[in-house]
């Protein structure tokens, strides 16, 4: 037999298959193989509907026999005057269940047939364990079908010049293709969180260290040894003082010093310096702005009211101090205005005391020369 001949040949055979199995296959896994006993006990009654209509049929004969009814009713009766009622009735009964019962039995082996109309798998199981484990693979309800392998041999049966396998080869290669991107995708948004959680780390340092800050400051102005020159718990700063038409530098902590003592407050310096710009604002308007006087160089001012007196608080940093630029200039952390709120506190309460210790000096004066004038 040549190679042609044996692929047709299993070609037809798998097709044969397909077309005997694979319907039983089918409605067996549909089936519920824990309601073969319902089944088999209702399933003969068909066959007593048809032994009734051959009942009917027969009952057109009744005419031709009607001559023998009546001498044969007169034998049964005499027999059946002997004995009992109970008898009478009951073994009718006890008949039609003997015959039912052979009916229900007969079913039953239809059903545990495969290919009868009546199969189902329930009474394959429980009537032939040993068949039903040899086809229980095909019979599970996920199981392979017949049809399945048909049309997998098909291509191996029929080659078409590999284009079936071209086909696999581009689909495999979109597919790869995809994975890679949803692959790529999941690396960006690993790394952007990765990302986010050590800024959000860094943020919390920030914090931690600021609240340490403002803590020993604390401290330090209860135990009445704190002075504008320890409010760098953000980064360097200079104060300046609004005077007139000028502002003045009245406090600096951690500059190089470059900062001018002076500065009149011209639409020009606005331009140079945020000091002056925020000077110059309306009252009504929120003081704040920054500017770079020089690249890598920020310095952020806030104007702020001190005791009667108009205050603009700088902050110098350079664009490497992320501290700095998280404190002063984003919210992410902390808004920015509670930043401001607290500089402002600070400056306040060291100013309140200066005020405090300077009228307290005055009323000692005063009270010593009444008692030299004494």
């Amino acid at each position: 037999m040549s190679h042609k001949d044996t692929k047709n040949n299993y070609h037809s055979f798998l097709g044969d298959l397909k077309a005997t199995f694979d319907p039983i296959f089918r409605n067996a896994r549909t089936q519920d193989s824990s309601d073969w006993r319902k089944k088999a006990w209702s399933g003969p009654l068909k066959s007593y509907i048809g032994m009734f209509k051959a009942a009917g049929a027969l009952g057109k004969l009744g005419g031709a026999v009607a001559p023998l009814i009546g001498p044969t009713l007169v034998v049964v009766g005499g027999i059946l005057a002997s004995i009992p009622v109970w008898l009478i009735i009951f073994l009718p009964l006890l008949l039609l269940f003997g015959v039912y019962w052979i009916f229900v039995i007969q079913h039953t082996k239809k059903m545990a047939t495969m290919g009868d109309p009546h199969f189902h798998i329930g009474a394959f199981k429980e009537k032939r364990p040993l068949e039903y484990k040899l086809w229980k693979p095909f019979l599970d309800r996920n199981g392979p079908t017949f049809e399945g392998l048909y049309d997998f041999m098909i291509p191996i049966f029929n080659p078409n010049n590999g284009e079936d396998l071209k086909s696999v080869i581009e689909y495999t290669k979109g597919h790869v293709a995809a994975v890679q991107t949803e692959k790529d995708e999941y690396r960006t948004a690993r790394d952007f969180l990765k990302s986010e959680v050590e800024r959000y780390e860094r943020a919390v340092g920030y914090l931690v260290d600021l609240v340490k800050a403002i803590n020993k400051s604390l401290y330090r102005y209860a135990n009445d040894c704190m002075n504008f020159y320890e409010l760098d718990f953000v980064c360097a700063y200079t104060i300046y003082r609004v005077e007139e038409e000028k502002i003045r530098k009245i406090h600096d902590k951690g500059t190089t010093g470059a900062s001018p003592a002076e500065i009149t407050l011209t639409e020009e310096n606005a331009r140079k310096y945020a000091a002056v710009y925020v000077a110059m604002l309306p009252s009504e308007e929120d003081g704040f702005s920054y500017n770079n006087p020089f690249p890598g160089r920020t310095v952020a001012a806030y104007r702020m009211e001190i005791y009667g007196e108009t205050w603009i608080w700088n902050f110098h940093f350079d664009d490497s101090n992320d501290k700095a630029l998280s404190l002063t200039l984003s919210n992410d952390i902390i808004e920015i205005r509670e930043v401001y709120r607290l500089v402002q506190a600070f400056c306040l309460l060291l100013q309140k005391r200066e005020i405090e210790g300077k009228e307290g000096i005055q009323d000692g004066n005063a009270k010593s020369q009444r008692a030299n004038e004494n």
